[in-house]
């Protein structure tokens, strides 16, 4: 079975280049009344306790890190912003359509975004199109219009336009998930589905935020606990390692 371990870095990187290429964003603000998605992943760093960012106990400084890259959406989420030149090609009854059009390298590429709503939600889709040929998921999303819960699923069906063996790429996604209880405890999780039947997930984070501070990490590897963390409202934390029949563990203070 093929396994796409670096799609995460060629994949958004290229695209991301494509969409530089195509739409300044410092001049391209798009459309001011168009709804913008409100995750903030500062925001969420920010529930976490002085004492666990500012440790220099090195499972302290890597647990931050995890978490970071767990909630980073940095890479693609900025491709969702509607350039000045999108042309709006649906009207705001059956959903806000955009979609825009340029040349890169030879070829041209044609990007749809939708956006629209209900009494609870917002919604955003985003596809890709390549010359003629058909159109791609790219990016689906939706979160409460009271900020307590959301979801992005970056599609890579969209590899299918440079790929003549695209087989592995179908039906592979990340999807981030988040939602803030009526506690005020914050869950957040973000999964990398695997290529295969063999196992579910390629990498999958599971991240509790209580309200007062303290949390708990899970981090999996090809379905396999691999990394438990956990630290309390000051900042103080352990950690328990797995791989296979080996275990180690260990514990780190507050800064």
């Amino acid at each position: 079975m093929k396994k796409n371990y670096l799609l995460r870095g060629w994949a958004v990187i290229f695209l991301f280049a494509i969409l530089v290429a195509g739409c300044n964003k410092d001049e391209n603000e798009g459309p001011a009344d168009l709804a913008e998605f409100s995750f903030d992943d500062q925001a969420v760093l920010d529930r976490l306790p002085d004492g666990l960012l500012s440790s220099s106990d090195p499972k302290a400084q890597e647990c931050v890190d995890m978490i970071e890259e767990a909630l980073d959406m940095s890479a693609f989420m900025e491709n969702l912003e509607v350039p000045d030149n999108a042309q709006r090609s649906a009207k705001k009854a059956s959903g806000e359509t955009w979609s825009w059009t340029f040349s890169y390298m030879g070829g041209t590429w044609t990007f749809y975004w939708t956006y629209d709503e209900d009494n609870t939600k917002r919604y955003w889709t985003m596809e890709i199109q390549f010359g003629e040929g058909p159109r791609f998921d790219y990016i689906t999303a939706w979160e409460m219009k009271d900020g307590t819960g959301g979801e992005v699923v970056y599609s890579f069906n969209w590899v299918q336009i440079y790929e003549e063996d695209y087989e592995d790429y179908v039906d592979l996604h990340w999807t981030y998930t988040w939602n803030l209880d009526s506690m005020g405890n914050y869950y957040f999780s973000w999964s990398y589905d695997a290529d295969g039947i063999e196992y579910d997930y390629y990498m999958n984070y599971e991240i509790v935020i209580y309200a007062d501070g303290s949390g708990e990490l899970d981090y999996y590897f090809m379905d396999e606990l691999y990394y438990h963390m956990e630290w309390d409202a000051a900042g103080n934390g352990s950690w328990h390692y797995y791989l296979g029949g080996y275990e180690e563990s260990g514990s780190w203070t507050a800064g």
